[in-house]
């Protein structure tokens, strides 16, 4: 379900970047730490296991399908967007941060 929004705010941006003339075609890559979304998202069958995931997030499914969006796997101890979201332990954030570029305090 978090892929499946991540994907509608990538359509968002997407657009916006049609309104500035910019286009871009290629398939959208979204990295998620969960293998059975990918799973799910890869299966073209609709099982039990399934059912009870509302419809509008099965638009995900179609979308890889059509090879318009790609998820691939990251590891939880690279998801960079946990520094956001999640308590980390010290040694985490600390490897988040650099990953992203930011310089620690110099006080």
């Amino acid at each position: 379900m978090a892929a499946a929004t991540c994907y509608a705010q990538v359509l968002w941006m997407k657009q916006n970047l049609v309104d500035l003339e910019i286009h871009y075609n290629d398939p959208s890559s979204i990295l998620c730490d969960n293998t059975s979304a990918i799973s799910v998202s890869k299966n073209p069958v609709l099982h039990s296991k399934t059912k009870h995931v509302p419809l509008r997030y099965h638009f995900l499914k179609d979308q890889v399908a059509n090879k318009v969006v790609q998820l691939q796997y990251i590891p939880s101890t690279e998801q960079i967007v946990d520094i956001f979201t999640k308590t980390l332990s010290k040694a985490q954030f600390e490897y988040l941060r650099q990953k992203l570029g930011v310089l620690p305090n110099s006080n």
